[in-house]
């Protein structure tokens, strides 16, 4: 058997995401899975660099999967603006009062 050769579609910066995005591809019958990198430090003293997730496909899928990759992202910052929109909207309703202690 030929080892599969596998290609990064794209770069998230949370695991939530990569998840959503690796079970959009796979619906569409593509090979992919996600993997983290970042969030390490080389010495003791030094900040750790920010995480990320990787999602890569099997590299016959790459063109479907950008494609793919593209539309989810994009229903994902959609639904995002209608959230904060949403809650900003409950916020100014006065339905939900923030309580001072």
């Amino acid at each position: 058997m030929a080892p599969r050769t596998f290609t990064v579609v794209t770069t998230v910066q949370d695991p939530l995401t990569a998840d959503r995005l690796v079970e959009i591809l796979t619906e569409a019958g593509l090979e992919a899975f996600h993997r983290a990198g970042g969030a390490a430090s080389t010495d003791g003293f030094a900040a750790a660099t920010p995480g990320f997730w990787e999602v890569l496909v099997g590299g016959e899928g790459v063109e479907k999967a950008t494609k793919l990759v593209e539309d989810e992202l994009a229903t994902i910052e959609e639904e995002g603006e209608k959230n904060a929109a949403a809650a900003e909207e409950e916020a100014l309703s006065g339905e939900h009062p923030i309580e001072k202690p």
